[in-house]
This record gives structure tokens, sequence and C-alpha cells, in this order.
């Protein structure tokens, strides 16, 4: 290369091209003298980078966009040596963009349009006040089903509890023990004079503050003569009848001596020596859905009514929990009696379940219950039996002949089942009708 004239090549990693600087000028490459550009002077390595950027320029694209990060856009020129060279274009004046905004896509040339996300609209006076209700409505709410659940509380029920009493209740002997018992409970009580029904209490509760609502129960105190009077006159019915179009629900305490209940429940000669009292009250309650009981001590009265009123003050809870606990059920009642049996998924406990069915059955104990489930594993397995039986006579003597082992050790005893049971559980898994009584004929 001629002294005095030689280029510095300057190969840029960013954007994949090749400045050529001269020594004396920042942007213009020297042309003093064509021949110092000839390839026959460059070096080999400096062609080999040469024809290597050519190539990778002719598949990348000669124009950058302009963005909005207002990057400045570089034109790529090649002179007549094939040198590259970078000019820097002057930065053209861009107009403020508007939305929505349009920009060019590099790949197809087609406009796509970029919609901006729209700015929230401020809410109007009329619309937070809105909300502000609504929100309002929500926490009041809210508060109102904490108060009512707090109300139906087992624990905290009795004191929203009121207790209305007939005032003519206070001219028996047995008041005052009444007003002790419910004094002593967190109930109140209020003494009212109501005409229509005489000797009546009645219930109510407080829901809210302003809000209170009447039980449908209804507590009826009457003497004995009194009872005896309207049964002597067959008045007994129509006035428990004429009651229940004010309460439907209703309960009787008959006060009586102890010899006036003697009397009712003596016989002379095969006969009741006084009215059928207890055929009649049996009759009310049987066809008028009517309880009753009959009262000799005045301590006792105090007791029912303080007890009546703690089953009415926890009726909500119950009810709601009743409810909870059918909802929750598939395809099966919930109980609460005693002895019952679970049943997993795996089956476990279906055995103890069919020895406690078969305990059912009178003269079935124990001993007797396993004595069969040890022979028929499963209901299903005692009906194929009884299916094969040829006779409805083989059928009841089909379980007569199991026997049954009675304790253990060298006082254990056999005995067998015996025609009289294994006739009853035949009947009951072989009758249809629905009619027939297991009793014995």
């Amino acid at each position: 290369m001629d002294e005095g004239c030689y280029n510095t090549y300057t190969i840029s990693d960013s954007d994949d091209s090749v400045t050529n600087e001269d020594h004396r000028t920042k942007y213009e490459t020297s042309h003093k003298d064509d021949n110092c550009l000839s390839s026959e002077d460059e070096p080999e390595f400096f062609t080999q980078v040469l024809q290597r950027q050519k190539r990778k320029k002719l598949i990348s694209p000669e124009i950058e966009l302009h963005h909005r990060s207002h990057n400045k856009q570089k034109d790529v020129q090649i002179n007549e040596n094939h040198v590259s060279i970078f000019v820097e274009a002057p930065e053209p004046k861009v107009a403020p963009i508007t939305e929505p905004c349009i920009y060019t896509d590099t790949n197809n040339g087609q406009p796509t349009e970029k919609i901006e996300p729209k700015r929230k609209k401020r809410s109007t006076k009329e619309e937070i006040e809105e909300r502000k209700k609504e929100e309002k409505a929500r926490k009041d709410a809210k508060k109102r089903l904490a108060e009512e659940l707090k109300r139906i509380n087992p624990k905290e029920c009795m004191k929203y509890v009121t207790v209305h009493i007939d005032i003519n209740l206070l001219n028996h002997e047995y008041s005052e023990q009444l007003i002790s018992e419910i004094e002593s409970s967190d109930a109140k009580y209020k003494i009212e004079s109501n005409s229509t029904v005489l000797n009546s209490i009645t219930w109510s509760r407080q829901k809210s503050d302003t809000v209170s609502e009447d039980d449908n129960f209804m507590l009826l105190i009457w003497e004995f003569d009194y009872v005896k009077n309207l049964i002597v006159s067959y008045q007994l019915l129509n006035k428990i009848n004429d009651i229940k179009l004010h309460k439907t629900q209703l309960s009787i305490i008959i006060y009586s001596t102890a010899d006036q209940l003697k009397k009712t429940k003596s016989k002379k000669n095969g006969k009741n020596s006084g009215p059928d009292m207890l055929n009649s009250l049996e009759q009310m309650m049987l066809s008028c859905q009517v309880s009753f009981r009959f009262v000799q001590n005045k301590n006792d009265i105090g007791l029912a009514v303080f007890y009546l009123t703690k089953s009415i003050a926890q009726k909500p809870y119950k009810l709601n929990k009743y409810k909870e606990e059918q909802e929750g059920c598939d395809w099966y009642a919930s109980g609460h009696t005693k002895n019952c049996v679970t049943v997993d998924k795996n089956g476990t406990g279906l055995t103890q379940l069919w020895r406690q069915m078969l305990s059912q059955f009178p003269l079935c104990g124990l001993e007797t219950s396993e004595a069969i489930a040890t022979a028929y594993r499963s209901p299903i397995a005692l009906l194929e039996a009884y299916d094969n039986c040829s006779s409805r006579l083989e059928g009841e003597t089909l379980l007569q002949d199991i026997p049954v082992r009675r304790g253990f050790g060298p006082l254990a005893s056999n005995r067998r089942i015996g025609p009289e049971l294994s006739k009853k559980i035949y009947t009951f898994f072989s009758d249809n009708t629905g009619c027939t009584t297991l009793s014995q004929e």
C-alpha cells in the first residue's frame, strides 16, 4: 500500500456493519488514489471479512424504521469499491402521534392499527353515591345476619324470648312457682289479659331490635274439674277446635290431686266409676293432635313451663341444623338415635348393621342375631334362600334349627332359634301386602 494512503476498517458487532474511517476526515473515504482500495493490496483477512459482511447486508433489511424511541435512521450505501459505509441521515421532523397510532409492519408492509387502552372514565357524583349506598347496604345485611345468628345461638337464645302469661293464672296456687322458674332463667315474661283463651301461656321471640315474632305454640293449664265438666258435656273436642283457630300447636297441663287421678284410673265391676276421662283425652290427642299430661305438684308446673320455654327458644337453631343435615344427605336420612352403625365406603360395618337389623325382631338377642348372620352373611343371601324354598312351610321353618351358642367356657349352652322367630323373619321378608302383623296367630 502507498505511504500516506491507508484505511482503517472498524467492524461493528451491534449492527454487523463495516465502517471505513479515514484518519484525515470523519465521514469521507479517501479517493486520493483509487488503487489504495484495491483488493490486491488488501490483506486476505480483511477481504474475507468484507465479503462476509456484504452477504449479511443483502439478507438483512436495509432500512430501520423510526419508532417512538426516536432512533436515528441509518442508510447503508455501497461505493464503487464495494465498501459498506454508514451515513447518518438527518433526524426527520415527526408530527406528534395521536390515538389511534398506525405502525408499518416490516414483514408485509401492511399498516396495522394499534389501539391504546382507554383511560378509565371518571365516576360522576351520582355513581359514587350509588356505590356508597350499595356498600352500606351490604354491610348492614352482613351485620343483620350476624345478629340473627347470635339471637338463635343456644347459649344466647333465652335472652330474646318473652313468655306471655294470662292474668287469670295468677289466681291459682301454682302461680308463684311458675313466675319464679321463669325469673331464674334469662327469659322475660309479661302478664297480659287474654280474653280469647283463658289460662293460657304463649311465647314470642325478638328477631331484631324492632321486629318480634309470635310462636305458634300455646300451653293451656286447666284444672281437673274443668276438664271433667267438658268431657261430661261432650264439649271437649269443640273447645279444642275453637282454640286451634288461634294457635295450631297446643299442649294441655291438667292440674289434679293424687286422689282425683286415682279415682280416674280406678275400676269397679269392670266399669269406670267416674266419667270415661282417659278415653276422651286419648281421642282428643289422636283426632286434634293435642298432647296432655297430668301434674300433681305445683313445682312441676313451673318446671314444665321452663322446659317448654327453653325448647321454643332453641327451635330456630335446631331447624336450621336439621335443614343443613338434610341438604347434605345424598341418599339417606341422617338421625341422632342411639346405637347407630357407621358404614364406610369400603363396606366396613355392613355385618354389624345386618346383626343390628336382626336384633329389631322380638326375642332376637345378640347371640341369636350373630347366629343368623353367621349362616347368612347378608339380607340378599337370606332372600335367595327363601326364594329357593319350595313351599311356605319350608320358608317358615328355614331358620328354626340354627344353633345359638350362649355363654363361653364350661357354662356355655346351645339352643335353637325356634319356629316362632323363624316364622316372623320369613313373614317380614316375604310379605307384599304391608298389613300382616308379626304377632303370634
